[in-house]
């Protein structure tokens, strides 16, 4: 099966734009993101998905279901694609004219971009359905900036979404600060950073910056 997926890509381009606007105009915060879910399934409406609402979260699963996959789900390969669509507790200050709405929140990491481009990616293999040889799992995201909204979906059964658990899973980040526009950057692996927490208790002796041999460093 071969598709031109760069030029499938232009051609919904401006309909997935208008969305990544929109979604950004109203950033939701957390793992409660109710308007950006009916956002999302109104974007995916009408597509031949299998779609799973979160039961404690506003997530979106939805399963493709390749035609030209083994009928023995066994064997059938399974593919998860990964977008987060929570936003960040930031006051927007950009001008932009699809600037924020919500006082106090803002895209301010791209994960209104990640959306888009997941329903972007959900439209181009929906076209293809017929001929994929296998199953594709759309995992839309909360709370990946309060470190809770994967371990909750992986509680409510993400990985077995599909009925048997995936194979590959990718996820996508921009990165715009770091290459120029148009690059991708791949690597095998993991590739995205993780977050943990620490406490550190510090037992020392106080002092003045005016005196900081007298201090503890």
């Amino acid at each position: 099966m071969t598709i031109d997926a760069l030029a499938e890509a232009r051609a919904i381009a401006a309909e997935i734009i208008e969305l990544r606007h929109d979604l950004h105009r109203h950033p939701e915060v957390g793992t409660h993101l109710p308007w950006t879910q009916a956002r999302v399934l109104a974007a995916l409406d009408g597509l031949p998905l299998e779609v799973t609402l979160g039961r404690g979260l506003s997530s979106v699963v939805a399963v493709l279901r390749g035609g030209a996959a083994d009928p023995d789900l066994a064997e059938r390969p399974v593919v998860l694609l990964r977008g987060d669509m929570d936003g960040l507790p930031v006051a927007e200050a950009t001008g932009l004219p699809y600037a924020s709405q919500e006082p106090g929140r803002m895209h301010a990491c791209g994960h209104d971009l990640h959306t888009a481009t997941l329903v972007g990616a959900a439209k181009i293999l929906c076209a293809h359905a017929a001929e994929l040889p296998g199953d594709v799992v759309l995992m839309f995201q909360p709370g990946e900036e309060v470190l809770a909204g994967a371990r909750e979906m992986l509680a409510e059964g993400l990985l077995d979404a599909a009925g048997k658990r995936p194979d590959r899973a990718f996820g996508l980040h921009a990165m715009a600060a770091l290459y120029p526009a148009g690059t991708f950057a791949l690597r095998p692996g993991t590739a995205m950073a993780a977050s943990d927490l620490f406490v550190a208790g510090i037992v020392g002796r106080g002092g003045h910056g005016s005196t900081p041999h007298l201090a503890v460093d």
